[in-house]
């Protein structure tokens, strides 16, 4: 048999087996790529609801404390005939003029407070139990029906056992007056002698939660730790019979799922983390399932979707996957055997001269001469192969004119920078100061009006970055020779952060332990400052934290700076030291680079990790005399 015949045949199998292989592992790729894909999804949409209910129960205890800051409260329960006790007649109270005067006030306040939140009642009740005001689905009540004594109420007893400011939560119970499942917020009036005479109370309705674990994919839940169904996706509570029993209105999430899998939610759950699990249903199908702890009753919010429902979502991107597979497959094959036909036993040789060809290119030697083989293949391949060396000649050329190129720019920038420093040190330091005298003279005149502040904060913030742009193209051309002491890092830490206006939604970790810097005080603030700004930058508006670290070795004090926000693109992460580079559109890009330049004159160096992001300063110890 002809050798011809026998390559095509062995690369013929060995083609259809590594196909059949490379489809299966591709296949297994994108499947898994896809489940893990509607996994993060899944954890990233309970994070939120989660946050949503934190927010929810935030607010709402918040605005109940505010509100019961008016002073009408105190004025009402320190009257003399508040104080005096109430007086009915026909079983209703009867309230003096001041009494009506004073409680008309406090219903409006509250009738304003609670459009803001899906309040079902609001009322304030006294140590008897007995209403003095009752607002029900945001209708001021009349008196005749505020008789009705609330001791026996579950929220009664718990709320006068709170301080000034302190909330209660209650849940869950039936309203007797919307006969409808609620939970209620209370908290107590505090006279100026300590008394609490009364307490503010408000319910919401159980179907807030239900808003908000609407989902249209999968189902969504939450559930409380004995297993009860509070709110779900796929039920409908408003076609549920209301009764008292709590056991007998919430379904039981036991019904859901098997005992082993809701064992393992509860004995697992941890505050702060997504937690995962994978089981086999009844139907024998494989469900995904995500849960995470809520912040208030020691609930659980849990995501489940099938595996099936998830590979469905994606069935387009797979069987595209799938097609490509298959064409690549065959088109490779078609090439292989052609390639094989054409392949006889002369193209060992020429292969074998052009292999030597190669071997000198790769050490360096570009002048190869490449001889006519005979062979058109091997003859073509001759020819792209000078073709490539050619091209890489004119590679190497052109990286040697950009190289040079680039170091001219660079040049021409720090040329253009030492420029702007000395225009903008005169042109914009004096006016900006008077800008900002002019402003707190504005202030003095206007600051105490509510509508004023806003426009006076963003001017302030305007100046501030203003400032900050001309300071850091200072801070980069001037050369300060630095004075050097060993300095405490807590601190200069410490002194920085008094410079700072921290975000509230951002969380600064100082080192635990000091040590000292052999550094420049002021030029050490300047870098750590433009580090820690930066980390609230790339921060932004999410909630994260920078955490300080001081580290020792034999030669260096090291200072490391690591946020939590998204990290720096790859394709950046080496210009981000480069003089003018931002990606910002209101920084100059000089603020990395003096931090770079000053650590520098101070014999230290500045470096950057990735993911997380760590800006890491080193500071050598001071030399031993």
């Amino acid at each position: 048999m002809k050798i011809s015949y026998q390559l095509i045949g062995i690369f013929s199998v060995i083609i259809l087996i590594t196909s059949i292989s490379l489809s299966l592992f591709v296949m297994g790729i994108v499947v898994d790529s896809a489940i893990n894909e509607d996994i993060e999804e899944m954890k990233s949409e309970i994070s939120e609801r989660e946050h949503h209910m934190k927010n929810l129960h935030e607010g709402a205890s918040e605005d109940l404390v505010y509100t019961l800051k008016n002073p009408k409260f105190v004025e009402y329960f320190e009257l003399p005939e508040t104080r005096a006790g109430n007086v009915f007649e026909n079983n209703v109270i009867q309230f003096t003029d001041n009494q009506r005067e004073i409680k008309s006030e406090l219903e409006q306040w509250i009738f304003h407070f609670q459009n803001k939140f899906q309040v079902d009642e609001t009322c304030i009740i006294d140590l008897s139990g007995q209403e003095h005001a009752r607002l029900v689905l945001t209708k001021i009540e009349v008196d005749k029906f505020l008789s009705s004594e609330e001791t026996s109420s579950p929220f009664f007893t718990p709320s006068f056992a709170k301080e000034k400011n302190e909330v209660h939560i209650q849940f869950p119970y039936l309203s007797p007056d919307t006969n409808r499942w609620v939970f209620a917020y209370t908290s107590p009036v505090v006279l100026g002698d300590s008394e609490k005479p009364a307490f503010y109370h408000f319910e919401m309705p159980m179907t807030v939660f239900q808003d908000l674990v609407h989902e249209d994919h999968g189902r969504m839940m939450v559930i409380d730790p004995q297993g009860y169904i509070i709110a779900s996706s796929v039920h409908d509570f408003e076609e549920f019979e209301i009764v008292s029993n709590f056991e007998d209105y919430f379904p039981s999430v036991k019904d859901q799922f098997p005992p082993e899998v809701f064992d393992e939610i509860i004995s697992k759950v941890i505050g702060e983390d997504e937690n995962y699990l994978q089981y086999t249903d009844n139907d024998d199908k494989i469900q995904h399932l995500v849960y995470k702890e809520l912040p208030t009753f020691g609930w659980i919010i849990i995501y489940e979707e099938s595996e099936e429902l998830i590979l469905s979502e994606h069935v387009t991107a797979i069987g595209g996957t799938q097609i490509s597979i298959v064409l690549i497959t065959v088109i490779i094959s078609f090439i292989a055997i052609f390639l094989v036909i054409l392949v006889s036993d002369r193209i060992t040789k020429p292969i074998r001269r052009l292999e030597n060809s190669i071997s000198k290119v790769n050490q360096g030697n570009y002048e190869v001469e490449l001889k006519h083989s005979g062979t058109s293949e091997i003859d073509n391949l001759s020819e792209n192969f000078k073709k490539m060396i050619e091209s890489i000649k004119r590679t190497i050329q052109l990286e040697k004119e950009l190289s040079l190129e680039k170091q001219k720019l660079k040049t021409e920038k720090l040329s253009t920078i030492g420029e702007l420093a000395s225009r903008l040190a005169h042109d914009m330091r004096n006016p900006l100061s008077l800008v900002r005298m002019s402003l707190e003279n504005i202030k003095l005149m206007y600051g105490e009006q509510e509508k004023a502040k806003p426009s006076f904060t963003r001017i302030d913030n305007a100046i501030d970055r203003m400032s900050h742009q001309i300071e850091g193209v200072l801070d980069y051309v001037r050369i300060t020779p630095p004075s050097k002491f060993n300095i405490s890092a807590i601190k200069i830490l410490t002194s920085t952060m008094t410079m700072l206006k921290i975000p509230d939604n951002i969380q600064v970790n100082l080192p635990s332990e000091d040590k000292a810097l052999y550094c420049d005080e002021h030029q050490t603030e300047i870098i750590f400052y433009n580090l820690i700004q930066n980390a609230f930058q790339a921060i932004d508006d999410k909630p994260g934290k920078i955490n300080i670290r001081l580290i020792e070795n034999d030669e260096e004090i090291i200072v490391e700076f690591e946020d939590s926000g998204p990290g720096i693109p790859h394709n950046t992460l080496t210009e981000i030291f480069e003089p003018l580079f931002t990606t910002k559109q209101t920084g100059t890009g000089l603020g990395l680079a003096s931090c770079k330049n000053l650590l520098e004159r101070m014999g230290g160096k500045l470096t950057v990790k990735n993911n997380p992001t760590i800006f890491v300063t080193s500071f050598p110890k001071k030399p031993v005399d």
